[in-house]
């Protein structure tokens, strides 16, 4: 029989504290990745590929280098290393704590097995990562430089990455966990009367996104509105059963929650 795929994102949000330039959530991922082996053991989830934000590893040099913008001459060429360099320091800070918590990931490099076109994820070569699956491990994708068609280069988003995986493997669920517990009408950080959406409805997504007001912090990914926005392509696949839903990690048992089929600390993204 063939396992149900989950695709998880642990967001940038989660493990670091983008108000800190690399800053470390430590407690928190270890948290997270005992709660997701404990899902694994107790058969919530089947088969699992994993995708890291870069948070505040990658978006300060990103933006201060405008490396979002593609390649615009030799001179970032260093920031580039620098930026893949501090990137690969949390890669590996979050492979630590899977393996510590009984998760054998495999780390994978988008920058060797996507390209893109003015931003848009449009080649991929996802075999490796099938086989790895195949045999039980979990592998693990996250935000990257990637080379673009036009631009040169461009920043490739953890959150398109799940789009790809979800339709070209054929995921169950989609989950999108971050340091709140889904989409607002305004930022829940500052506004304590934030209204949570328990739902948001991709058949309108200019609405969707209006709805969202200035809820979440500039990135170079384009915080939760560019989440909601790289859902899109995968429309289709919601249409057909596919779930997903954006949580909060901050805390344990929201993701065992929500496997469980509690849905009321989060939003549910429908087409309707």
């Amino acid at each position: 029989m063939t396992q149900e795929l989950t695709v998880l994102k642990l967001g940038g949000a989660l493990i670091t504290d983008k108000s800190k330039p690399y800053s470390f959530r430590s407690e928190i991922l270890n948290t997270a990745a005992r709660e997701i082996r404990e899902c694994m053991d107790d058969g919530l989830i089947e088969s699992l590929v994993l995708v890291q934000g870069v948070g505040s590893f990658g978006h300060p040099p990103v933006l201060e280098h405008k490396l979002h913008k593609g390649f615009q001459g030799p001179k970032q060429l260093l920031p580039l290393t620098w930026t893949q360099a501090k990137v690969g320091e949390l890669r590996t800070l979050v492979v630590k704590a899977l393996y510590d918590a009984g998760i054998p990931a495999c780390l994978m490099y988008p920058s060797s097995m996507m390209v893109s076109e003015k931003t848009r994820i449009v080649r991929y070569f996802l075999e490796p990562l099938e086989r790895f699956l195949s045999i039980g491990m979990v592998p693990l994708l996250g935000g990257d430089i990637i080379v673009d068609s036009a631009m040169g280069f461009s920043v490739g988003s953890g959150d398109p990455m799940l789009s790809v995986v979800a339709r070209e493997i054929g995921a169950k669920r989609v989950i999108y966990a971050s340091d709140v517990s889904g989409i607002y009408d305004s930022d829940p950080k500052t506004n304590p009367d934030a209204v949570l959406f328990d739902t948001v409805n991709l058949s309108n997504l200019d609405e969707a996104i209006d709805k969202m007001g200035k809820a979440g912090v500039e990135d170079a990914s384009g915080a939760m509105q560019g989440k909601v926005a790289s859902i899109e392509p995968i429309t289709d696949l919601i249409q057909k059963g596919l779930d997903v839903s954006i949580i909060s990690m901050m805390e344990y048992g929201s993701l065992k929650a929500l496997l469980k089929g509690d849905t009321s600390n989060s939003t549910q993204i429908v087409v309707e």
